[in-house]
């Protein structure tokens, strides 16, 4: 039997909504990730950048890189010898101008 709440059908297709929400938390559960996507919110940019950004070694960098990108967060393309990273999920940007610009809506 589906309950509702606020006005949507809740029921078994939750679950299979919270474990992809996990994921996506996870993959944020990092302040070097999340410095990352901040800084992806105003365009692309390659991993030598993102280490100067976060102050951390290029190995380390490459692996905070490696699981947004494997959680579908971010997309790399390679422009000559360098890889250039971009927000691939619209719902982060959201996520991020709300606990960023929104705070004093509490």
């Amino acid at each position: 039997m589906n309950k509702t709440c606020r006005g949507r059908k809740t029921g078994t297709g939750d679950a299979g909504a919270a474990a992809e929400a996990a994921r996506f938390f996870k993959a944020l559960a990092h302040p070097a990730r999340v410095h990352l996507a901040i800084r992806l919110l105003r365009g692309d940019c390659c991993v030598s950048e993102a280490g100067a950004v976060l102050d951390i070694s290029q190995p380390n960098v490459s692996q905070h890189l490696k699981i947004l990108k494997d959680a579908g967060i971010i997309s790399g393309r390679r422009q000559g010898a360098k890889i250039c990273y971009s927000l691939a999920d619209p719902r982060l940007a959201r996520i991020l101008r709300i606990l960023l610009f929104e705070e004093n809506d509490r």
